[in-house]
């Protein structure tokens, strides 16, 4: 993002903030939630029913205000607007753990977790709390819980892919860090970091081959209008993160703290249930949009995976972190 975008964005995330102070006082306190997803996934249902059991479990006392599609700007700069006390909670993805906690990327190696119970248990368990502590550290960020996202897909523009030899020289977008980047690489592809707000028009012209995320991304963010192949890889089980700052330890009392809590990790069971109902549904979409479903050789990418990528990028990471991860039963 440019300098004079980005400032732009802190000033648009300051205004809101005066504004609601200088408007007439509230009968209620609002808590603001913000996230780049769009509406009409199963993130964004989480986020309403977490609104709905705040709302009712406090008689109207606290409220929820929903800013979903990037309003407020990018992960980054939500994380910003947590500093600035501009919002109150936020949902990113976890590519923040390789922005401020790089030791810990390991998170994004393909591959790594068996199912979403082993994930679970790695986020919410000792490694998720080293994690945690460590970006809480360098960033004030508070982890309250974890929503699920769909597994990750790669698509393209016009080439199917069953192999990872069939990767040589597509041009992939991928996330603007080192684990994407290096990964990509070892599976064959030429790997192109370009941020996830550029990503459509990155597809629409041709700039890149292909991508790769969840089937809600390639559903709410429209991706099926570029891309004709959707290759079942599954090659991360990923997660979003409900993050607070510090200022939500000042702004709402002990009570209050322990209700949105409560709240929102039950809002995050609801919306963790909902993932294989969507899934069969973006799927259905997907194919109604004459986009391809490509079995692929998940052998071949995992022995890539586990023997190479993981291998190369053990030296920067946490001690032992992989062996750790693996040993979670």
């Amino acid at each position: 993002m440019k300098p004079y975008d980005k400032a732009l964005s802190i000033i648009l995330l300051l205004t809101g903030l005066f504004c609601s102070c200088s408007s007439s006082k509230k009968d209620y306190l609002e808590l603001k939630l913000a996230y780049v997803m769009s509406t009409g996934g199963a993130s964004h249902e989480g986020a309403l029913k977490f609104a709905e059991l705040v709302k009712e479990r406090s008689g109207g006392k606290v409220q929820v205000k929903i800013y979903p599609n990037a309003q407020l700007g990018s992960d980054r700069e939500l994380i910003e607007g947590l500093e600035l006390r501009a919002v109150d909670m936020i949902i990113v993805g976890p590519s923040l753990i390789g922005w401020y906690a790089p030791e810990y990327g390991v998170m994004e190696v393909p591959f790594l977790f068996r199912d979403y119970e082993h994930l679970d248990k790695v986020l919410y368990g000792e490694i998720g709390k080293e994690i945690e502590t460590s970006i809480a550290s360098k960033r004030k960020l508070h982890f309250l819980a974890y929503f699920r996202r769909g597994p990750r897909y790669l698509t393209t523009t016009n080439k199917p892919v069953s192999t990872p030899a069939e990767l040589k020289g597509l041009k992939l977008r991928v996330p603007e860090l080192p684990v994407y980047i290096e990964a990509w690489k070892m599976f064959g592809a030429n790997p192109t970091p370009i941020t996830y707000s550029d990503m459509f028009m990155a597809l629409k012209q041709g700039i890149v081959d292909g991508q790769e995320n969840p089937l809600e991304t390639i559903f709410t963010s429209h991706l099926y209008e570029t891309q004709k192949y959707a290759m079942d890889t599954k090659h991360l089980l990923s997660y979003y993160i409900v993050a607070v700052g510090d200022n939500f330890y000042k702004k709402f009392d002990p009570d209050t703290q322990a209700l949105l809590t409560t709240a929102i990790k039950e809002a995050a069971d609801y919306q963790n249930g909902l993932m294989d109902q969507f899934e069969e549904k973006y799927k259905q979409i997907l194919t109604e949009h004459r986009v391809e479903i490509i079995p692929v050789d998940r052998n071949a990418f995992e022995d890539i995976a586990l023997n190479d990528i993981a291998k190369a990028l053990e030296k920067r990471l946490a001690p032992d972190i992989i062996q750790r991860i693996s040993n979670v039963k």
